[in-house]
């Protein structure tokens, strides 16, 4: 076994793993206009099969997911989908930007992320900025009558979304539908980012539980030409 290895099993036994990923299930928040998460059962033992199976039926920007350029980029450079995504722009250090409670619609703008760079430390090239609104604990199901989730989420400014391109940030997620605030005309921090290659993941869980910085995965299906795709979020931190 390499001395690298040797590491990283040293270091994996010596962390806890972070799910920060919503259960698919059905009833979930969704976007309006996206096709509901369903599942139908195919074969069961209790039917006479030998095994038991589910036909699922979702959108792909179905429960916690990411947003390939595509989604929105209709052509030029950045328009690929999400099978064509490089696994090592959603692998590495992430920094989770706690900006909860954070008042409904507003912007998040430069100076909130400044402010936060000078309590934990400087943004780099390649990291993935996680940022909470502590808008997932408002998370039900629809059978509960309770749309808190997908109205008056609030989101990231042009600016902000500008800043992040210009660190050279690899990806953005958040705990909200939308990277964009509810309000926002014309999805400025979408077509920003992903107009610059710059990954998006939405429907994010448990950042709170996160230090300022951690080791992050987010990792879609290649669903060819796909603009997005659930993901398996999840993020390594030292076991204190």
């Amino acid at each position: 076994m390499s001395e690298l290895l040797q590491a990283w099993m040293s270091l994996i036994s010596r962390s806890k793993v972070i799910d920060l990923t919503h259960k698919l299930e059905e009833n979930i928040p969704l976007w309006p206009t996206h096709a509901r998460f369903g599942k139908i059962l195919q074969e069961s033992y209790e039917l006479g099969d030998v095994a038991l199976h589910y036909q699922i039926s979702m959108s792909e920007h179905s429960g916690t997911h990411m947003d390939a350029p595509k989604h929105f980029i209709q052509d030029g450079p950045a328009h690929y989908g999400i099978d064509r995504v490089p696994l090592e722009r959603i692998m590495g250090r992430a920094a989770a930007i706690d900006l909860s409670p954070f008042p409904t619609e507003r912007l998040v703008i430069v100076e909130h992320i400044q402010q936060w760079e000078e309590e934990h430390g400087r943004l780099q090239k390649g990291d993935i900025v996680l940022i909470r609104y502590g808008w997932d604990r408002l998370w039900k199901s629809r059978a509960e009558k309770d749309d808190s989730y997908v109205r008056e989420w609030p989101g990231l400014s042009f600016e902000a979304a500008k800043y992040f391109v210009d660190k050279g940030i690899s990806a953005v997620g958040s705990d909200t539908l939308a990277v964009d605030a509810s309000h926002s005309d014309g999805n400025p921090a979408h077509y920003t980012l992903l107009g610059n290659e710059v990954l998006i993941i939405e429907n994010l869980n448990n950042i709170g539980l996160l230090p300022a910085f951690s080791l992050f995965f987010a990792l879609p299906l290649p669903i060819k030409d796909g603009s997005g795709s659930p993901v398996r979020a999840f993020a390594v931190v030292p076991n204190l």
